[in-house]
């Protein structure tokens, strides 16, 4: 276990426990994938990590790691469904780099100083989200609409900025928070990590912003039934 959740992170990361970027994610993924005593589902989602990082991978590696794996054909449809998420999962040939830059990670804030624990390094990108969305600064093109530049900003039907969408408890009596909110609301699944983060924003902005995160989602999200929500795609 205390393996499988240093190849996870690494591959989420980019880097090793002492911020050395990880050239060769490779290495460290195959013996994981050799190992008899990790399952079928956490062999996949080392895969799919893989895959994610690199922003696709060849047909060849593709069919090798699930070889490696020795993952059932039956199961094997969760890895190519990845792509109905709008992540590539094959890049062959030339077009490979055109995909990886549509596809572009998005830039991350270095959170050095919170990665206490080497087991748990990552930070969800829903974070960088909610502090950017309280200091409006928001890509606009991403989320057009928040900030009152969107299309409907003229037909009054606009969303404000963060220093006016939160603002909406000045009318209403005192429940418990006398500073602005800010909701989020996630379509598509929301795991226990990003719901974290919406307390310890709270806390980060507590005494500056006043503002309180309330984030929801449609359901919560697990490793196991994200994997079956994928097979499920195939149906």
């Amino acid at each position: 276990v205390d393996k499988l959740c240093l190849v996870e992170q690494d591959l989420a990361m980019g880097s090793d426990a002492d911020g050395e970027r990880i050239k060769d994610h490779m290495k460290n993924v195959v013996p994981v994938l050799l190992d008899n005593s990790v399952s079928t589902n956490d062999k996949i989602r080392i895969i799919l990590l893989y895959i994610h990082s690199k922003l696709g991978i060849s047909t060849e590696n593709l069919e090798k790691l699930i070889q490696h794996a020795s993952i059932p054909p039956s199961e094997s449809c969760i890895i190519h469904n990845l792509a109905h998420l709008g992540i590539p999962v094959v890049n062959d040939g030339a077009g490979g780099q055109g995909v990886r830059k549509k596809y572009k990670h998005p830039d991350r804030k270095n959170r050095v100083d919170e990665n206490t624990f080497k087991h748990s390094r990552w930070t969800p990108y829903l974070k960088d989200i909610m502090e950017d969305a309280i200091n409006d600064q928001l890509d606009q093109r991403q989320f057009p609409f928040i900030n009152g530049k969107g299309p409907m900003a003229g037909s009054g039907g606009g969303a404000r900025s963060a220093r006016g969408y939160g603002q909406w408890h000045r009318d209403k009596k005192d429940m418990g928070h006398s500073g602005p909110r800010l909701i989020v609301f996630v379509l598509g699944g929301i795991c226990y990590s990003e719901t974290r983060c919406a307390y310890e924003v709270t806390e980060m902005f507590k005494t500056s912003k006043k503002f309180e995160v309330i984030v929801g989602s449609t359901h919560i999200i697990t490793p196991d039934n994200f994997l079956k929500n994928l097979r499920e795609l195939s149906a």
